[in-house]
């Protein structure tokens, strides 16, 4: 391949108009305290790719809480935060409360 160096100047890159496209099935996640929530967001046109893509973020411990929706869906989803799941010494909280019982 020849090339040919005349020193034409290259156009600048341009920014994209208007950023990249919103994603129609959207995560997002709040600390509040001891608890962690995961708010899963689905807009019309959502696709079963879109979904998985965004479940992937949501912990399988999480367990769902409450829906909302009319036109977007909302799921919201709740897990106990990792400080929470420690006993005052630092040791792990089992079941029932009991530290050391897992």
């Amino acid at each position: 391949m020849n090339t040919v160096d005349n020193d034409d100047l290259l156009p600048e890159p341009r920014p994209v108009i208007g950023g990249r496209p919103r994603s129609l099935a959207e995560v997002v996640t709040v600390n509040d305290g001891l608890l962690v929530q995961h708010e899963l967001l689905l807009a019309p046109g959502a696709t079963a790719a879109d979904l998985t893509a965004a479940m992937i973020l949501v912990p399988p411990t999480a367990a769902l809480v409450s829906h909302h929706g009319d036109v977007d869906v909302s799921l919201v989803f709740q897990e106990v935060s990792r400080d929470a799941r420690r006993g005052v010494d630092g040791q792990p909280v089992g079941r029932g409360g009991d530290p050391g019982r897992t």
